[in-house]
């Protein structure tokens, strides 16, 4: 019976994160169309907000309540979770065209970003002050992105400016839509906190009823449940023809998360880091990061057989996380 009422937790948790993610995102479709394609890096920042706000909410609600390495879990597992599962599928679906300002916008800063975490956390913790250099960090990507925009021709940024919008449009379910506004961002964000409570109580509800490794709970429910939204999103996109939405949907989320989520759960809470994040997890995302990097490069597309190695590497990281 108590199997049963989890699963149904975790299900609701899930959707209502769904649903308020759908709404909070529609509500910041008027604000993307006023900035036009003059602001379309301004879109791309609010898009990476967007697509992590999910696994903030649910590794900041595992701080919280006492539960770091939960909350650590969800941040890295769900890196994983984005290349293997977001991009890994989508490429199944129809291959992935990358265009080059995607590679050097997001791509290198995203192998970049995971070495920086692994030097910083092979001391063994991350500090309140390693935690705010982490998320100061964030700035140069932000320049970066804004620098890459000053550089691209006027009908790249209207091209770039419709993928924002788009991005935007697909993100949650599509079940229940509203008019977007100011109804929908507040019922977007309620709906949000409670589902990501909802789901974070659960899942610490395993962990205490079945003797479940938090670690190991985080890197798997806690991180795949909060990107199911977003995976759908990226597979929505792709059937549509748009699969490069997939990548840049990846790509920064992966540096919002690595770099504004972990240094966030850091400052709330000096994080221990055991040394099997260091001899395993942490070079586990840095593989799979270089392996996204090299399949876009490589061609500029990432094929079906290329999307089928990503989702099998993220299935084999999963069952030995599980089992050894």
């Amino acid at each position: 019976m108590d199997l049963v009422i989890i699963t149904i937790s975790l299900l609701i948790g899930t959707l209502a994160i769904g649903k308020g993610s759908d709404w909070f995102t529609d509500s910041l479709i008027p604000i993307a169309r006023k900035l036009g394609v003059s602001g379309v890096s301004v879109g791309l920042i609010l898009v990476s907000i967007a697509v992590s706000l999910p696994e903030v909410l649910v590794a900041g609600y595992g701080a919280i309540k006492g539960y770091p390495n939960l909350s650590l879990g969800v941040a890295l597992g769900s890196i994983i979770c984005n290349i293997g599962l977001m991009t890994g599928i989508s490429a199944l679906v129809k291959p992935l065209r990358i265009h080059t300002y995607v590679i050097l916008r997001d791509g290198i800063f995203s192998v970049i970003v995971p070495i920086l975490v692994f030097a910083v956390a092979s001391s063994g913790s991350l500090t309140r002050i390693e935690g705010v250099a982490f998320m100061l960090l964030f700035i140069p990507y932000v320049i970066n992105v804004f620098l890459q925009e000053r550089l691209t021709s006027r009908p790249q940024k209207q091209k770039e400016y419709e993928e924002v919008e788009i991005k935007l449009r697909l993100l949650g379910f599509d079940i229940g839509k509203l008019r977007s506004g100011w109804l929908s961002f507040f019922l977007g964000i309620g709906l949000l906190l409670l589902g990501a409570q909802l789901f974070t109580n659960t899942i610490i509800e395993i962990i205490s009823k079945f003797s479940v490794d938090d670690l190991v709970i985080g890197l798997t429910i806690g991180a795949i449940g909060p990107s199911i939204p977003n995976i759908l999103a990226a597979y929505k996109a792709t059937k549509k023809g748009m699969g490069d939405v997939a990548v840049s949907e990846t790509l920064g989320s992966n540096i919002f998360t690595l770099l504004v989520t972990m240094g966030f759960l850091a400052f709330l809470s000096p994080i221990k880091i055991s040394e099997r994040w260091i001899y395993f997890e942490i070079p586990a995302m840095i593989i799979m990061s270089i392996m996204l990097l090299i399949f876009m490069t490589t061609r500029k597309t990432i094929s079906k057989v290329e999307g089928s190695i990503l989702l099998g590497s993220n299935l084999l990281i999963l069952l030995l996380q599980i089992f050894i």
